[in-house]
């Protein structure tokens, strides 16, 4: 299996957001690009998602899970996380991967180091 790329992680988002349900099956969206939520409630959205992975933590270093349980629920979070940002990026029409990629070189760069992208 071939790692996910940018891309198409980007085309599947688009294409889901018209068919995303809430949790009881209503539509989460009037607008079929997710234009009916502004970039501020995007931003809520990936904001949620890393809060629940920070609740996560907490209670895997207070001892309330185990390591199985918190490797198992922690990818699904950090994926929400991930597919909510991506969302973010489209609607400010911002290409993940190339953002990604240039601000990496830049840091390397200014960090001498010859890792790039």
């Amino acid at each position: 299996m071939k790692d996910l790329t940018f891309d198409q992680l980007r085309k599947a988002n688009i294409k889901r957001l018209p068919q995303f349900k809430y949790k009881h099956m209503q539509p989460a969206h009037s607008e079929p690009d997710g234009s009916d939520w502004s970039p501020a409630q995007w931003l809520q959205a990936v904001v949620g998602e890393l809060g629940e992975y920070a609740n996560l933590r907490k209670k895997f270093e207070r001892g309330d899970i185990d390591e199985k349980e918190f490797d198992r629920e922690a990818a699904d979070e950090l994926a929400d996380v991930q597919t909510y940002l991506d969302i973010l990026a489209f609607r400010l029409n911002i290409n993940l991967g190339e953002a990604v990629r240039d601000k990496f070189n830049r840091v390397s760069d200014r960090i001498e180091c010859n890792v790039k992208l």
